[in-house]
């Protein structure tokens, strides 16, 4: 092999590599508006210009834009870790970074390699190794719920041990050929499972285009079970976003369990904002696509037991808003039984659905 060819061909293939996936990014965030994308989007950016300050052996700007590419992988992982991890927090071991940080740099020192802490770009960019592992920690972390995460945890982490190598492998410059061969490799890995993960379903409601209609009026549609068992079978074949207790629905639809337990799709009942933004993001992406977005909430019950009943009627509402502004659909599943009748007076009354009108809106769904 040719070192001076690998040492000229793989600058170009990782911007090349990186300018790819920065189109594919912006392309998905502008057809789907998820917050994650646009801060991934810019970080790849920042990842562009890093790469011509190494190719210029600019040390200020290598710092610069290693801590701003770092920086807003970080800042996509905690907005994706908001919008889809549910109970999952941040590990604690952040807490020991800054030891560890300076144990790095002592141990440096005493090594007494070339490169050190002294050298004006190291610092950050070791800073930068330190935020790529904990982003790739998270994102293994939420693999247990989001498979499509695992295997881009895996390679932002190697990424990050990579990169927090930078002063020992700065110091073997003998070997610099083969330090940019896997700093390529590493790139290329990372660009294939971002690209796998934002095209997944853990960023798109609707992967391709929905050929099924139904005929449903906007807002609210307040059934009973075995009401919901008749839906279930008229939309076993729809893209509908279910919140439920009860795990017996269609395999097409797009499924959260509503409880605290930890496993894979499931969101607490305390954590109300996710489910809405979750609602929202679905609703636009339906209207978007010309469709009748229709959401499921099984369990209100469940709900109001970790909540008060009236913060639930508040959810239910703000919920139905977001329904009726993107002409989609709220089928609460309601037991008359397991409510007082003053709160099932009310939740109707609230929700503006009646007896009857509940029976004549889900007589007339048609697919």
């Amino acid at each position: 092999m040719n070192l001076e060819h690998v040492e000229s061909v793989t600058p170009i293939i990782s911007v090349l590599t990186a300018t790819i996936t920065l189109g594919v990014l912006i392309y998905v965030y502008l057809e789907h508006r998820r917050k994650p994308l646009l801060y991934w989007s810019v970080s790849w950016v920042f990842f562009i210009l890093m790469q011509v300050a190494f190719y210029t052996e600019n040390k200020e700007r290598i710092a610069i834009f290693y801590t701003l590419f770092s920086g807003m992988v970080m800042s996509g992982v905690i907005k994706y870790l908001k919008e889809h991890a549910g109970m999952f927090s941040l590990p604690e071991i952040i807490g020991i970074v800054p030891f560890l940080f300076a144990l790095y740099a002592m141990l440096l020192t005493h090594l007494g390699l070339p490169y050190s802490f002294f050298s004006i770009e190291v610092p950050f960019v070791v800073l930068s190794g330190v935020l790529l592992v904990l982003a790739g920690i998270v994102f293994v972390k939420i693999s247990r719920r989001h498979r499509d995460s695992f295997y881009l945890g895996i390679v932002v982490i190697a990424f990050g041990i990579f990169t927090i190598l930078y002063p020992v492998r700065m110091s073997f410059a003998r070997f610099h050929y083969m330090w940019k061969l896997l700093a390529t490799i590493v790139s290329l890995f990372a660009a294939f499972f971002i690209i796998r993960l934002v095209r997944s379903r853990e960023f798109l409601f609707f992967e391709e285009h929905v050929e099924m209609h139904v005929s449903l009026e906007p807002g609210v549609k307040i059934m009973t079970p075995r009401e919901y068992e008749r839906v279930k079978k008229d939309l076993q074949e729809y893209p509908v976003l279910a919140f439920v207790r009860d795990l017996r629905v269609p395999e097409n639809w797009k499924v959260f369990h509503v409880s605290n337990t930890v496993q894979e799709r499931a969101i607490s009942p305390t954590n109300l904002a996710y489910m809405v933004q979750m609602v929202s993001d679905y609703l636009r992406e339906a209207r978007e696509q010309g469709v009748v977005g229709v959401v499921v909430i099984d369990c209100p019950e469940y709900l109001i037991t970790y909540n008060s009943f009236e913060t639930v009627v508040k959810l239910l509402a703000t919920l139905v808003d977001r329904a009726v502004t993107n002409n989609g659909a709220l089928l609460v599943v309601v037991d008359k039984e397991a409510l007082e009748e003053r709160q099932f007076a009310m939740l109707r009354r609230i929700l503006g659905e009646t007896a009857s009108s509940k029976r004549s809106k889900i007589g007339r769904l048609k697919i």
